[in-house]
């Protein structure tokens, strides 16, 4: 994401401050979406006047919660004179709040530093605005962290579908399960509690149809904390409909669950036993165009076209956008990786590593296209974590 080049103005405390700003943005759950998680923090000379995150889709901003909270302890003109550490560049535009721009210049905020540029096509501009009403502007310190804070955020606005974080488990020398087939626990109790906690923080949990026959996987958090009423969709990509109705991935009390498969498929008996369990199918045509037998079925939803450039996977992933599910949590196995991968549609990984070695078995990921050292995939790796015995890596596509 794009960030001034130049950084006149800046002060040594300022990466300092804007620090102070991630932090608090990083207190933003699920429940800001499809917006970003921005943090503030409002400062006049050495003195921290008030912090703010965005909590909730349709509430204050994390600028106004700054505004707010300096006022409550220090008064109506606090923030007169302040610098302003934003996060993400202040909106410039009425959605459903007012301009943060507003704000700021209101309250008389006389600098602003942010970190990152709005990607936004209606809600960017704000520094200029602040910037033609005599305000002082930084933008550039603590880019790099405060864009992990937006990256499900900046994915949608510039390729219009969901966020996609891949899990995978994997003994130290890549192994998904041994030779026999066994994978029943590569990880422990520690990395387990993990992924659930993943799970509750994501919109959808997605696997393949060949997960859903190998493991039968019940796809909760169990354990986690998930707000009432609102556990993650459980999705299943199913091209040749091999999912059977009486499946745990299938059981309504668990929780919602969508499968996608061919257009056809979503046509058929096997479909219409699913729909029966509680199941929605959705069916993705190969071709450019929507199928319409889905739709012509009463309470059936109709297909989606898969985009002809990437692929039907990316269809997936668009028509999840598009229902209001902006970050996925995959846990497909090595087939369903790989296409992911090959499409481009990986925007994290989360690995899981088990001290072990298994000599042979099934690896990660064996078919993503790679033939050469010149075609490897990069990553950059973020953070590692130890999870009892267990190794959680953390990575992005370069």
């Amino acid at each position: 994401m794009s960030v001034d080049a130049a950084a006149d103005g800046q002060h040594p405390d300022d990466l300092r401050w804007m620090q102070r700003a991630i932090d608090a943005g990083a207190l933003g759950t699920k429940a800001v979406r499809p917006n970003p998680r921005v943090g503030c923090a409002l400062v006049r000379g050495d003195v921290l006047l008030g912090l703010g995150f965005h909590q909730r889709c349709g509430g204050p901003h994390a600028e106004v919660e700054a505004l707010r909270a300096a006022a409550t302890a220090l008064g109506p003109d606090a923030a007169r004179g302040a610098t302003a550490y934003v996060t993400l560049e202040p909106c410039n535009h009425h959605g459903r709040t007012p301009p943060c721009v507003d704000a700021l210049l209101a309250a008389g905020v006389v600098r602003v530093v942010v970190a990152v540029r709005d990607p936004h096509p209606v809600a960017g501009g704000g520094l200029e605005r602040l910037r033609a009403a005599g305000v002082a502007v930084v933008a550039g310190p603590g880019a790099e962290a405060a864009a992990i804070l937006i990256e499900g955020f900046v994915v949608g606005v510039r390729e219009q579908r969901a966020f996609l974080r891949l899990k995978m488990a994997a003994s130290l020398d890549g192994q998904t399960a041994a030779s026999d087939g066994t994978s029943r626990w590569l990880t422990g109790p520690a990395a387990r509690a993990r992924v659930h906690a993943m799970r509750a923080e994501a919109d959808a949990v997605l696997v393949g149809s060949g997960t859903v026959l190998a493991d039968d996987p019940r796809l909760d958090a169990r354990g986690a904390e998930v707000a009432p009423g609102d556990p993650p969709l459980r999705v299943v990509v199913d091209r040749r409909l091999r999912t059977p109705p009486q499946a745990a991935v299938c059981d309504p009390a668990l929780g919602p669950t969508r499968l996608y498969t061919s257009g056809e498929g979503a046509r058929s008996a096997q479909a219409e036993a699913l729909r029966q369990r509680g199941v929605e199918v959705v069916g993705i045509d190969e071709a450019v165009g929507p199928s319409r037998g889905a739709a012509d079925r009463e309470g059936a939803a109709p297909a989606v076209a898969a985009d002809g450039t990437g692929g039907w996977l990316r269809a997936v992933l668009c028509d999840l956008r598009q229902r209001g599910q902006h970050e996925v949590l995959c846990e497909g196995g090595a087939t369903l990786a790989a296409g992911l991968w090959r499409q481009g549609l990986v925007d994290r990984l989360e690995l899981m590593l088990a001290p072990m070695l298994l000599g042979s078995g099934a690896g990660l990921w064996p078919h993503i296209g790679v033939g050469t050292l010149g075609e490897a995939l990069r990553l950059q790796v973020d953070a590692v974590h130890r999870l009892g015995p267990d190794l959680h890596v953390s990575a992005r596509p370069r």
